[in-house]
C-alpha cells in the first residue's frame, strides 16, 4: 500500500505538519513536565499567549509576589485589614528559529523511508533540544546566549556556590575557585531553601496537591555525588530521601520521574544542567515562576486564510528543476529567567564541582 502524500506547499502538509511538529518538539522536551497551562502564574515556567494572538516582539507580564502580611486571628475584624496583592513586571523578546533538511531524488529512489514524516521526526527532535538548552541556560545564567534578549548573570542573593557551606575543608567563592571537594551536598540544598525563602523578595513555592513545594534539577554528576553522599553529610541519607518521595504524590505529573523529596524540595537530574567550564555544573533551584517561555503568531498572521492556526511554521520546496527537496520548520518564541530590580525571582543556581565518576 502506498503513503498518502501531499505536493510541496500544499494545505494539507502545512495543516498537518506544523502543529504536529510543535506539538512533539515541546512533548520531548525536558522542562514540559515544569510547564504550566498559558497565564498560570503558579508554574514554574509560565507560558505567555500574548503574541500568539497579536502583533509585536514584547510581552510585558507581571509577577506576583508572595504574600508576607500578619493575617487576623480569632474573631478580629478582617475587613479593612485586607492584605494587596503586590505585582512587578518584567519582559521578554521573542524571535524566529529555523533548521532543515533536503533531500535529492535519488536519495528517495534508494529509500523506503518517508523522507518528509522523518523529517519531522528529526526536527521536532531538534527543536526539543534546543528548547531544553535555551531554557537551562537562561535559567543558570549564560550570559552568552542572546535569543531575542541576552542571558543575565545570577544576582548574589539568587547564586550559591558550594564551597559557601564549610562541608568541603575549604571555602570556594566562585567558579574558579570549586575544587575536587566542592562536590553537592545535602547541606546545600538546605543552605539554597533558607536563602529562598528569607531572600527580599522570597521565593514562591508552587502549589502541588495542596502543599508549597520548591524544583531541584541537578546534573547527573551532582545528582550521583549525592546519591553517593560523596561529601559526608551526617544527618539525612539518600535512601532517606527515596523512602520520603514514594510515600506521596504517586498521581502528580510533576513527581513522575523525579529522584526523591527532600525537605519539600522535589529533585531531578538533567543532562543539559549548564555547564560554563569543565567540571562546573549550575544546578537549579526553583520555585513559581522561575522562567517564561512566549511563542508568536506572525505563521498564522500570514497564512491563516490557507492554512489556520500555526504554531510553527513548514516550508517545503524545489530547487535544482525539482531534483531537490527542502523542508524547513521554524518557531518564533522567546524565553528567559525572570528578573524584578536586576534580581532574579523565581530561579537560583547552586554552582558546583561536578565531574564524571568513571
Amino acid at each position: 500500500m502506498a503513503d498518502t502524500e501531499f505536493a510541496s506547499g500544499s494545505a494539507q502538509a502545512v495543516k498537518i505538519y506544523s502543529p504536529l511538529t510543535f506539538t512533539e518538539a515541546l512533548k520531548k522536551t525536558y522542562i514540559q513536565k515544569f510547564l504550566g497551562k498559558k497565564g498560570d502564574k503558579n508554574a514554574i515556567i509560565v507560558r505567555l499567549d500574548d503574541l500568539e494572538k497579536a502583533a509585536g516582539e514584547l510581552i510585558y507580564y507581571d509577577l506576583l509576589m508572595q504574600s508576607t502580611g500578619a493575617g487576623v486571628t480569632g474573631d478580629n475584624q478582617l475587613e479593612d485589614y485586607e492584605e494587596e496583592l503586590v505585582y512587578y513586571q518584567d519582559s521578554v523578546y521573542i524571535n524566529q528559529l529555523r533548521n532543515a533538511h533536503s533531500f535529492k531524488r535519488m536519495s528517495q529512489q534508494r529509500t523506503l523511508h518517508n523522507l518528509r514524516k522523518d523529517a519531522m521526526n528529526n526536527l521536532s527532535d531538534w527543536f526539543a533540544g534546543k528548547y531544553d538548552d535555551y531554557m537551562f541556560r537562561y535559567l543558570g545564567g549564560d550570559t552568552t546566549i542572546s535569543h531575542g534578549q541576552d542571558g543575565v548573570a545570577p544576582d548574589t542573593g539568587h547564586y550559591i556556590v558550594t564551597g559557601d557551606v564549610t562541608h568541603s575543608g575549604t571555602i570556594a567563592t566562585d567558579e574558579a575557585s570549586l575544587g575536587s571537594n566542592d562536590q553537592l551536598a545535602l547541606a546545600d540544598l538546605d543552605y539554597a531553601k533558607e536563602k529562598a525563602v528569607t531572600g527580599t523578595p522570597p521565593m514562591r513555592p508552587v502549589n502541588i496537591d495542596g502543599e508549597e513545594v520548591f524544583v531541584v534539577v541537578l546534573h547527573h554528576y551532582s545528582a550521583t555525588d549525592l546519591r553517593l553522599n560523596v561529601v559526608a553529610s551526617t544527618y539525612t541519607k539518600w535512601q532517606d530521601i527515596q523512602q520520603y518521595a514514594n510515600l506521596r504524590g504517586l498521581k502528580n505529573p510533576l513527581f513522575t520521574n523525579s529522584l526523591g523529596v527532600y525537605r519539600n524540595m522535589i529533585l531531578y537530574e538533567a543532562a543539559r544542567v549548564y555547564s560554563p567550564t569543565t567540571s562546573v555544573r549550575r544546578n537549579l533551584f526553583l520555585g513559581a515562576q522561575a522562567g517564561v517561555f512566549a511563542v508568536g503568531s506572525a505563521y498564522d498572521k500570514i497564512d491563516s486564510k490557507t492554512f489556520g492556526n500555526l504554531p510553527m511554521s513548514w516550508e517545503e520546496d524545489y530547487r535544482d528543476y525539482r531534483n531537490k527537496k527542502g523542508i524547513a520548520a521554524g518557531c518564533i518564541f522567546g524565553m528567559k529567567a525572570c528578573r524584578f530590580n536586576s534580581k532574579n525571582y523565581g530561579a537560583m543556581v547552586i554552582t558546583s564541582y561536578a565531574a564524571a565518576h568513571n
